[in-house]
């Protein structure tokens, strides 16, 4: 009988810190859903992930809620930022996988 050599093949996998946070990514989350850009980032090193809370000013409602965006953000700081009619409100979390799924205004948000 004929034997045949194994053939040993070593895979190279991309080697993920245990330090490392996955994120969620989305461009418009609202009411707890992904409307659009779902996907995922992994944070290594820096703040993590972020969560951006996006809200119109008009004369008649003040203040409200418009969507959420999350990504993964090197420099992520907690901030409020107006641009005219336009507010964003930035939050940062790591440690923990997805910690920005369920963060700011979107998941609380019911309409009116």
């Amino acid at each position: 009988p004929r034997r045949v050599q194994g053939l040993c093949v070593l895979l190279s996998l991309p080697k993920v810190s245990e330090w490392a946070t996955l994120c969620m990514v989305c461009n418009n989350f609202k009411r707890g859903h992904c409307l659009r850009g779902k996907a995922n980032c992994t944070m290594e090193q820096g703040p993590g992930c972020r969560t951006r809370d996006f809200f119109i000013f008009t004369e008649r409602d003040g203040w409200s809620y418009n969507h959420t965006q999350l990504d993964c953000f090197d420099h992520c700081l907690p901030s409020s930022f107006h641009f005219g009619v336009l507010k964003i409100s930035s939050f940062c979390c790591k440690g923990q996988d997805f910690c920005n799924r369920y963060q700011g205004k979107g998941q609380e948000w019911k309409p009116r």
